[in-house]
């Protein structure tokens, strides 16, 4: 009788699978602002061993405004409840808003220790983000590394359809993703060149939907100058890829050193 009851029990486990309905969910339209990644660099120049340094940092960037079509890298991101639900999540079209004129402000933390160079930062850039890293620093060039969270501040649109009924929606929210990257800088008395590159992946959420959506990756080509001690100047280009698109900008800042 066991393999019997075992037998039953998967037939009725089974018919009841098969006759319970999915709910199917359209995200027909779906759109968010979206920030460029923040940009890193180290210490511009070369430090003395076992000595610190702080910086503060303020910028003006401008980005092409452009609109990315992400419906492609566009899903519904899962979770453990997900195992057990047969709901549907269709994407028909999501975009990207990116570009425009935005400031940021960061404070930077560098300690070094032979050519060994540690620390980390604070900045707002449409959100707070923080980050630590970790690299060389010698004569005439520098190399590194860094990971930390980007509280990202976004406006979200969209057009839902469930169980024959529509719904239009509007948000605004703050969502943290982890960024990461590296950078690599050059420099000859006073002048300094820097490449940094960092990526992200936001993390919305719309009607208790967690979306997936494609990373963000934006590069930076800078070069400045010292002015003295305290004072340097830097502009530079920005490009950003994401969806397989590309975006330009420029950026302009002056940092203060203590």
């Amino acid at each position: 009788m066991q393999p019997l009851r075992i037998i039953s029990f998967s037939f009725l486990a089974l018919v009841t699978l098969l006759t319970t309905g999915c709910i199917t969910t359209t995200i027909r339209n779906f759109s968010m602002t979206a920030s460029e990644a923040p940009e890193v660099h180290g210490a511009n120049t070369e430090q003395e061993p076992f000595s610190a340094l702080w910086r503060f940092t303020g910028k003006v960037r401008y980005n092409f405004q452009e609109d990315v079509d992400i419906t492609d890298d566009t899903y519904k991101d899962g979770s453990l409840d997900d195992l057990f639900s047969d709901d549907v999540i269709m994407v028909k079209k999501s975009t990207y808003r990116m570009g425009g004129v935005d400031f940021s402000g960061k404070i930077d933390f560098l300690y070094k220790v032979g050519w060994f160079m540690c620390g980390g930062g604070l900045g707002y850039k449409d959100g707070a983000f923080f980050h630590t890293t970790l690299g060389a620093n010698f004569s005439h060039f520098e190399l590194g590394a860094f990971l930390g969270v980007y509280n990202q501040y976004s406006e979200m649109s969209y057009e839902i359809e469930k169980d024959d009924e529509t719904d239009w929606g509007y948000d605004s929210d703050f969502n943290a993703s982890l960024f990461g990257g590296g950078y690599a800088g050059f420099y000859l008395e006073k002048l300094f060149f820097n490449l940094s590159v960092s990526a992200y992946e936001p993390n919305p959420k719309i009607e208790d939907i967690r979306l997936g959506v494609p990373t963000i990756t934006t590069g930076y080509l800078t070069a400045g100058y010292r002015i003295n001690r305290w004072v340097e100047f830097s502009v530079g280009g920005i490009v950003t890829y994401t969806s397989e698109e590309f975006n330009g900008g420029v950026t302009s800042g002056i940092s203060l050193y203590l």
